[in-house]
């Protein structure tokens, strides 16, 4: 068994969260809402949640444990102002992924199996997610 097959099965649900927020003054000219964006995974039921954020200077991984089952995401829709959607993640098999700058778009595209060079911003990943996904 490959490691990647065990972490896939634990895997229980993956959301893209879309965020205005941003400290980069060139970011202010992508459309308001869809300015950065992140992956967040339900593992165990909702016990363990992890966050993998890829900001511009640094990647954050966050885990949060909990002893029960937990609704981060509606914890999350509380205390952010936020764009959040379930997403599928694509088995793509053993391919490579075309070349690309490595930014938050590509970032969560490359977790979610997406191999489409032509989305290149949170607005256009969005967009893709929303015709297979359900917003959360």
């Amino acid at each position: 068994m490959r490691a990647e097959d065990f972490i896939y099965e634990n895997i229980k649900s993956v959301y893209v969260v879309f965020v205005d927020e941003t400290s980069l003054w060139w970011l202010r000219f992508l459309k308001k809402g869809f300015r950065h964006c992140y992956i967040i995974i339900e593992i165990d039921n909702g016990m363990t949640w992890v966050e993998i954020n890829p900001m511009s200077n640094k990647m954050f991984i966050n885990f949060y444990k909990f002893v029960c089952s937990y609704d981060y995401i509606g914890l999350l829709k509380s205390k952010l102002d936020a764009i959040i959607y379930k997403a599928e993640v694509n088995d793509v098999g053993v391919k490579t992924a075309p070349l690309a700058l490595f930014t938050c778009v590509e970032a969560a595209k490359r977790m979610l199996g997406i191999h489409d060079r032509f989305i290149i911003t949170p607005y256009q990943l969005y967009k893709k997610i929303k015709v297979v996904g359900k917003k959360s």
